[in-house]
């Protein structure tokens, strides 16, 4: 591939179809799924695929929710459901990766929020298929222990200073995984949650993330 690849792609979801944003960009060395439940999480999901794309990673961004169901708030902390949408969009992007309409490519998972312990059950999953993961935000224990305990893929767990009990949930569940995992607290040098500087500071650690993770996940899995 030489030139940007951009298109939306239709995803069955049981009786709901749903749709995906996809963007490659020229000779994409990876590609991360942003999985959302509803409207972005932070408004930030646009922004974080420019940076991950200028780092030659591909984006999927794909709402779990239709329109209709987003009204509804027990949709957006439904796991099973989230995370049973999130694979059939995983299974059609590995179909076409094995029809050779989409390049083969090692792949990501980033959620924030209610998102986040939907996209740690995802790869536990399909934990041949997923080779990083980030974390904004959410309680990833609400995965289940048996995909806490399943999980092989390196997890990053970003949370917010202020996020106390988030955090210390967090560690608790981190301690349940057996493979790599790592922690971090948005610097008090970033000011608000919501700030610019903070979010040049999520953005910045989930590209370095996937950056160093899902190539050599790749030379590994191979090895």
């Amino acid at each position: 591939m030489t030139t940007a690849d951009t298109r939306t792609l239709a995803i069955a979801c049981g009786s709901t179809r749903l749709n995906a944003e996809l963007f490659l960009p020229a000779r994409p060395s990876a590609l991360v799924i942003l999985a959302h439940a509803g409207p972005n999480p932070e408004a930030r999901d646009d922004a974080l695929a420019v940076v991950l794309r200028h780092a030659g990673i591909g984006t999927l961004s794909f709402d779990l929710l239709s329109s209709s169901e987003e009204r509804f708030a027990d949709n957006h902390h439904n796991v099973s459901l989230l995370a049973s949408r999130l694979l059939d969009g995983l299974a059609l992007l590995k179909q076409q990766m094995l029809l050779e309409e989409l390049p083969t490519l090692p792949i990501g998972l980033s959620g924030a929020a209610d998102c986040s312990p939907v996209v740690v059950r995802a790869a536990a999953i399909r934990d041949r298929d997923i080779f990083a993961i980030v974390c904004r935000g959410g309680l990833i224990d609400l995965a289940g222990m048996l995909y806490l305990h399943t999980l092989i893929s390196p997890l990053l767990v970003l949370v917010g200073e202020s996020e106390q009990r988030v955090e210390a949930s967090n560690w608790r569940a981190l301690r349940e995984l057996a493979g790599r995992k790592e922690l971090k607290r948005l610097p008090a040098s970033a000011d608000a949650p919501a700030s610019a500087a903070a979010f040049e500071w999520v953005a910045r650690e989930t590209a370095r993330w996937f950056v160093h993770h899902l190539p050599t996940a790749v030379r590994t899995k191979r090895a």
